[in-house]
């Protein structure tokens, strides 16, 4: 019973992280960020709003919801500390949910209160994500370790693919925060067509809100590419490991939405519903290439333990 509990515990808490996440995207796209002033955690000096600014409450409820994410980390972080001694990344991971849940609340209050450079706004998204991914790896675990039997997570690669996914996740990591400084300086629509920029192979001037944004082109080519070439080595070398190559069929399934996405922002002019989908998909796929990477890393002699 009690690991049932636990269970639904961690997938509650990770899709509040989620929607976090989502909700952060929300309040960038539709310019809520100052929605509740420059007051925290009051909205506009009050407990709870009652403007009629669509604005308003947007930001309001995402603060609501980062509370709620924010107790429900610290519960499963309590809960898991003695349970998780002995299981491998376990408290790294604990303390890792709850660092990133807090750090990325105090950056969002700190861009309402004091203001921030697109910099740091950018980095905002990433740390969501971070926190995000941190869950995720909890729910696994929680779940690998309730379920003894349960082998979906157990990856033997050699050393050479162990690195790759290292730098497949920093790699990603800049690509993140190249779409989110896109954004947070308004560079979305820098380039108005899709493949060229602006009717141009090369965006003209190229410091230019056009080349911000076709650098975030550029480098999500390279990640598509560098996940078919991961894809079909996996395919050729660990043909017995189903796991390894449906979690990056997926990964790369993640990817190619988020760039069909792009692509529908540009063309419908930013519209909102491409905007989320863009950063669920991205939201995804980091997620699982933390998988890959805390299982591809894990020693070959740790094996799930009744907790």
């Amino acid at each position: 019973m009690k690991d049932r509990i636990l269970k639904i515990l961690s997938i509650t808490g990770m899709l509040s992280v989620l929607i976090v996440v989502l909700m952060g995207a929300l309040v960038t796209n539709t310019g809520s960020a100052y929605g509740c002033g420059n007051n925290w955690p009051l909205c506009n000096g009050q407990v709870i709003p009652n403007a009629t600014a669509h604005q308003t409450w947007i930001e309001f409820s995402h603060r609501v919801v980062s509370g709620i994410a924010s107790i429900l980390v610290v519960i499963q972080a309590i809960w898991l500390w003695r349970r998780f001694k002995k299981v491998w990344g376990g408290r790294f991971l604990m303390i890792s949910s709850v660092f990133f849940i807090f750090l990325q609340a105090f950056l969002g209050m700190a861009a309402v209160v004091w203001g921030q450079s697109s910099v740091v706004l950018a980095l905002h998204f990433g740390i969501s994500l971070l926190s995000f991914a941190s869950m995720l790896l909890l729910t696994c675990l929680v779940f690998e370790t309730g379920t003894p039997h349960l082998n979906f997570f157990h990856l033997s690669v050699n050393r050479a693919m162990k690195w790759n996914f290292i730098l497949l996740g920093i790699f990603s990591y800049i690509l993140i925060y190249s779409g989110a400084f896109v954004r947070h300086t308004e560079s979305s629509l820098g380039c108005t067509d899709f493949p060229l920029c602006n009717g141009h192979l090369f965006p003209e001037p190229l410091i230019s809100k056009a080349g911000v944004q076709y650098l975030h082109r550029v480098l999500a080519l390279i990640l598509l590419l560098w996940l078919i070439g991961t894809l079909i080595v996996s395919f050729r070398r660990y043909h017995d490991q189903p796991q390894l190559y449906n979690i990056l069929i997926l990964s790369l399934i993640f990817v190619s939405l988020q760039a069909v996405s792009g692509v529908f922002i540009i063309v419908t002019k930013m519209n909102l519903l491409f905007l989320l989908l863009h950063a669920l998909f991205v939201t995804g796929y980091f997620g699982l290439l933390t998988v890959l990477i805390l299982f591809g890393w894990r020693p070959q002699s740790k094996t799930p333990e009744k907790v």
